[in-house]
């Protein structure tokens, strides 16, 4: 039964970071209508960004995350508003599949420069508070999981918040729901894409900081993470941000409890297994709203 139970937590602590990882290309894929390739990319950058926050200028690893979101705002922002943009405006079309090829360019750019920059080595973070733990009777909690747990239901809370109470909230979900509509209202669609991008990435940043607790960051791990994320959106739904944290617990909840009962492949095989019966049975995803 400790077995059972310490496996329920853990699942759920490791799928509420997959959760905010997904929630940004949730954001992105609802509003934008278009695939990030390169989501799982900007992850690794975030990693990267503090492990050096860490390492260079000697901050803990959560009061790094504030340093890194701002960061990775303004690269959302920029990437979007001049490498991401243009390719909207030459093409013209509501879902340009020119984006789709030009993220995945980006994704292996980005790949292959921090591969450079930062070499082939695995990079923990500087400090004992990854690797601190507390015991509650045979339970053992670690300091990442229960602040990622707690982090990553705070993120999605106040994200939530902000689209549901903010006049720039509301604009994003008028625009993701029907931008010519938006347009009509007086609602600037590439301002309000701008912001989406740069708001999940920032989001990304918030993730990077929690995964390197737990993960180690080289230029690839970004790859795998990326994968999951299209994986929870499609679970979840695309566009909602509460389907978003929910597929993250259920695919962290498979991964470990599985592991309790078959071997680590076959728990894997399950998790594509559902998500291929998602998409086959109930296209919007669990907790999507069918649109007409």
């Amino acid at each position: 039964m400790t077995s059972i139970l310490q496996a329920l937590f853990d699942g759920l602590a490791s799928g509420a970071i997959y959760g905010i990882i997904a929630l940004g290309l949730s954001l992105q894929f609802g509003v934008m209508k278009i695939i990030n390739f390169a989501h799982g990319s900007f992850l690794m950058v975030a990693m990267y960004l503090t492990f050096w926050a860490t390492s260079l200028l000697g901050l803990h690893l959560l009061a790094a995350i504030p340093l890194v979101v701002a960061v990775l705002y303004l690269v959302g922002w920029g990437t979007q508003r001049w490498l991401i943009e243009p390719v909207y405006r030459k093409e013209a079309t509501r879902e340009p599949i020119s984006v789709l090829i030009f993220t995945t360019g980006l994704w292996i750019f980005l790949d292959n420069l921090f591969l450079v920059l930062a070499g082939p080595d695995y990079r923990t973070p500087a400090g004992d508070w990854a690797n601190g733990v507390f015991v509650l009777g045979d339970l053992i909690f670690t300091y990442p999981q229960v602040a990622g747990l707690v982090v990553s239901v705070l993120v999605t809370l106040l994200l939530v918040l902000f689209m549901r109470y903010t006049r720039l909230g509301r604009a994003i979900r008028a625009t993701g729901q029907d931008r010519e509509a938006a347009s009509v209202l007086g609602i600037d669609s590439a301002a309000v894409y701008r912001t989406s991008f740069a708001i999940g990435l920032a989001i990304l940043g918030v993730a990077g900081a929690l995964l390197l607790a737990i993960f180690p960051v080289d230029p690839f791990i970004g790859d795998l993470f990326g994968v999951r994320a299209f994986i929870i959106v499609v679970l979840g739904g695309i566009g909602s941000i509460g389907g978003a944290l929910a597929g993250g617990l259920m695919v962290g909840l498979i991964e470990s409890l599985g592991a309790q009962f078959l071997p680590i492949t076959y728990s894997e095989a399950l998790i594509f297994a559902i998500f291929l019966a998602v998409l086959y049975f109930r296209p919007q995803g669990l907790f999507g709203v069918e649109r007409a």
